[in-house]
């Protein structure tokens, strides 16, 4: 239940499509106003990532995320530590780094925001898997202190000596400018997602500065490789409050994705209106009254928009992240809930589904909810559902 093992190693579930997966960490400018994200991609190798468990690489990169996870949730770090090591030990993400992209044809980009305490490998689950039918996606970090924990660097000289400038996680507090603080900070990490798409124009047609953090990996090796016709963006909580604000700024992004939106950073923003195709995942037990009356507003404008929502039975806020597969379910601890596993494959179902239909890609999806061994339709429900009275504060993410 809590990850997978093979040859000794606790790791993440293994991609579905029939690509081999690659990674690669990318950051622009010496600076904070630069963005630093990580890329999942189709790999072009013979080898099967199953067999090459040496090439696996660690889920967390730094000690300095696993604090900020602990002060996230409000535990000491050791305590973390502690309960990796009792949930298996470190888990490996089953993926190859710095591999050769593929080339013989275009990727559809989709571009992920993470949700409050998170970070850029938060989702490594889902975003393998689609880069693993053909998907470049490429999951940012934010700079706004929402992250559990980024860097920078300030400087080559600082790179070179891996001097880190960290942002450090701040923690939530609803005192009278919570939502003025949230604003902001939604604000902030939309540009971020713009600045990413602003790269990815830049890497399609060979003008991308070399990328700050130290690697010999060259991103040109993606030019000509992108499809920027196809972008989606997908936001996991905060992440889907984000997703949404870049859709209503900017026409690049064809898609939104939305996963179990937290909209309070933009219950005061009147000119939302998104009208490129939308679909919302919810959890069951994460949404309040009101988030499902913002998110409804948003499925209604403007009139003849396509709009989709689902929500899948017994999940929980963290279903759609990795957590489950690193520690167990430790939300709503006396509910039941829904295998990991299967949670995470009825929502890459709905996700894929839902990009091949205004994509093609992958192709030959089947799209035939009946025919998915008769389970997912026992978890999907077509709507939203209120799973609180009232919103936990520290899960508000």
């Amino acid at each position: 239940m809590f990850g997978f093992r093979n040859s000794s190693k606790k790791h993440l579930p293994f991609p579905n499509g029939k690509h081999q997966v690659s990674c690669v960490d990318v950051m622009t400018e010496y600076s904070k106003d630069g963005v630093f994200f990580r890329i999942f991609y189709p790999a072009s190798t013979d080898k099967k990532i199953q067999d090459e468990p040496e090439s696996w690489f660690p889920w967390s990169p730094h000690d300095m995320y696993i604090k900020g996870i602990a002060s996230f949730v409000n535990l000491w770090a050791f305590i973390i530590r502690l309960l990796v090591f009792l949930y298996g030990g470190t888990t490996y993400v089953p993926a190859f780094w710095e591999e050769e992209p593929i080339k013989d044809c275009k990727m559809p980009i989709v571009i992920f925001s993470h949700g409050f305490g998170a970070s850029r490998f938060i989702c490594s689950t889902i975003c393998s898997d689609l880069a693993s039918q053909g998907y470049f996606v490429a999951a940012v970090e934010h700079r706004d202190t929402s992250a559990c924990a980024t860097y920078y660097y300030k400087s080559e000289e600082d790179r070179d000596n891996n001097v880190r400038t960290w942002v450090r996680h701040n923690k939530l507090n609803c005192g009278p400018n919570h939502y003025t603080i949230r604003n902001k900070q939604v604000k902030f990490r939309t540009e971020e997602v713009i600045k990413v798409m602003n790269f990815l124009e830049e890497i399609q047609d060979g003008t991308a500065e070399k990328i700050v953090i130290p690697t010999k990996f060259d991103v040109l090796k993606f030019k000509n490789c992108l499809d920027l016709s196809k972008v989606a963006l997908m936001g996991h909580s905060f992440g889907g409050a984000t997703s949404l604000l870049a859709l209503s700024m900017d026409s690049r992004f064809k898609l939104g994705i939305i996963l179990d939106a937290w909209m309070f950073p933009l219950k005061d923003e009147k000119t939302l209106k998104i009208r490129q195709p939308l679909l919302f995942i919810n959890s069951a037990t994460f949404h309040i009254p009101s988030n499902i009356t913002a998110i409804e507003a948003v499925m209604a404008q403007p009139n003849g928009a396509k709009r989709e929502i689902y929500t899948i039975k017994h999940s929980t806020h963290e279903t759609q992240t990795d957590s489950p597969f690193i520690l167990g379910y430790w939300l709503d601890w006396f509910k039941h809930k829904v295998d990991p596993k299967l949670g995470t494959e009825i929502n890459n179902f709905l996700i894929q589904r839902f990009l091949s239909a205004h994509t093609g890609v992958p192709q030959n999806l089947n799209t035939n909810l009946d025919a998915q061994d008769n389970i997912y339709p026992k978890y999907i429900m077509e709507g939203a559902v209120v799973g609180a009275d009232k919103p936990r504060r520290q899960f508000l993410s």
